[in-house]
């Protein structure tokens, strides 16, 4: 029994992480706590806090389990194992091959989020912090990557009968497959009104009249700052490299001398109120107070009219919903290909998206749905090509997911004998 046990928490496991992807940096606070140490590294307690608030928000968890807890700490204890077996090995990677995979990713992004400017107001921060953050992650799946493949080769495999017997040994166990839709969509950006810019100009007033009054600039970043990951750190951006920032908040910083406040600098992400710490030849340290334009209803109900009208002439034939995807989508990777988006399990649709779709039927547009968050949302319209209903799974008709259910459990299988193996070379000490 102990042994069947176990292969059902990894098969959980596998069925878990397919469904996941993965990211925002907290710094070292002070009096952080040392939760493990892995060959020459250590795992801090803001690792572990971070992981956790990405998990919870790429899930939509609102609580925090045990269970949840010893999985993301595990991740983090796996990466740094692997990292210090990688440079036990002298395994490296070059700036090259980084820069080339990075520049990928950001045109992924560019083209999902429809140009820099969105991406930027998507993650709160620049392209330059993200491409910096995003070299810095690279770098060490790269590395780990190698080294996979110094033990594994080109990837884990499974044949036919592997994944035949793994259906059949675990079909009882597997989730049924869930309400899938195959769609098309028409998506539209709310603009930024000059009522929003007013709004946002006297918030920045106010706070920016606090600085003047000798209120802590920290503190005050910490409670009004729109920019959430400098927010935590009292606004503090860091220290960076001329050319990481826009123009704008730019060319402002740097006519400031070390102490020193500016006034409301205008961006296309909102207003800026920015103390210089340190100035030093091409490199600033400074912090900022970041108020957003708000989304305002206006600009809201002119998306949704525009959306409702588009149906109407959809639905009497004065155009198809594939070419009024091409040309009024703000979404260009789907607009390119006449608004498709695939196959979309009813698992990775947001509530609004599922409400709005769950009474359609193949053939059917949806009402205009707002899908996002308050740093970035659009509104969606979706044509329903097909709807699949929730079933269990068999391999006549869902082999490519249970061929990933297989060939993930034989990696997990694989790399956790693996993992014990480097535990007896490499100094694994967890102290929570």
């Amino acid at each position: 029994m102990k042994n069947i046990k176990l292969t059902n928490v990894i098969l959980a496991a596998i069925v878990l992480l397919i469904a996941l992807t993965s990211a925002k940096v907290f710094g070292q606070s002070e009096g952080d706590k040392i939760i493990a140490i892995v060959g020459n590294e250590v795992i801090l307690q803001s690792d572990l806090n971070f992981q956790l608030y990405s998990y919870m928000q790429q899930n939509n968890l609102q609580e925090v389990t045990n269970d949840v807890v010893q999985q993301v700490f595990q991740g983090l204890v796996t990466e740094k194992l692997m990292l210090a077996k990688a440079e036990q090995d002298s395994i490296t990677v070059t700036a090259d091959e980084v820069n080339k995979q990075v520049e990928g990713r950001l045109r992924d992004m560019v083209s999902q989020f429809g140009s820099e400017k969105n991406v930027e107001d998507a993650y709160g921060m620049t392209i330059a912090k993200i491409k910096n953050l995003l070299s810095e992650q690279t770098e060490r799946n790269l590395k780990i990557n190698r080294l996979k493949q110094q033990k594994f080769g080109y990837g884990i495999n499974v044949t036919r009968p592997e994944v035949t017997k793994f259906y059949n040994d675990y079909k009882d166990s597997l989730p049924q497959v869930p309400e899938t839709y195959e769609l098309y969509q028409i998506v539209r950006i709310p603009k930024i009104t000059e009522d929003a810019k007013f709004i946002a100009r006297e918030k920045a007033e106010k706070i920016l009249d606090s600085v003047k009054m000798g209120i802590d600039f920290s503190e005050l970043a910490k409670r009004n700052s729109d920019d959430s990951l400098s927010a935590i750190q009292g606004g503090s951006l860091g220290k960076a490299k001329k050319g990481s920032f826009v123009k704008e908040f730019e060319d402002a910083a740097f006519l400031l001398k070390p102490g020193e406040v500016s006034g409301i600098v205008e961006t296309e992400f909102g207003y800026h109120i920015i103390k210089l710490i340190d100035k030093t030849g091409d490199f600033i340290t400074a912090q900022h107070i970041l108020v957003k334009f708000p989304r305002l209803e206006a600009a809201d109900f002119t998306e949704i009219n525009f959306l409702k009208d588009l149906r109407e002439k959809i639905n009497s034939g004065q155009i198809t919903f594939k070419k009024a995807a091409v040309e009024y989508s703000q979404e260009p990777k789907s607009a390119a290909d006449s608004g498709y988006v695939g196959k979309v399990s009813v698992n990775n649709l947001d509530p609004m998206e599922v409400e709005a779709l769950k009474n359609l039927s193949s053939g059917d547009i949806s009402d205009p749905v707002k899908v996002g968050d308050s740093r970035f949302y659009g509104y969606y319209m979706y044509y329903v090509k097909d709807k699949i209903p929730q079933h269990n799974a068999t391999l006549e008709g869902d082999y490519p997911l249970i061929q990933q259910y297989a060939q993930r459990y034989k990696e997990q299988k694989l790399l956790g004998e693996w993992f014990e193996e480097l535990k007896k070379t490499i100094y694994v000490d967890i102290k929570m």
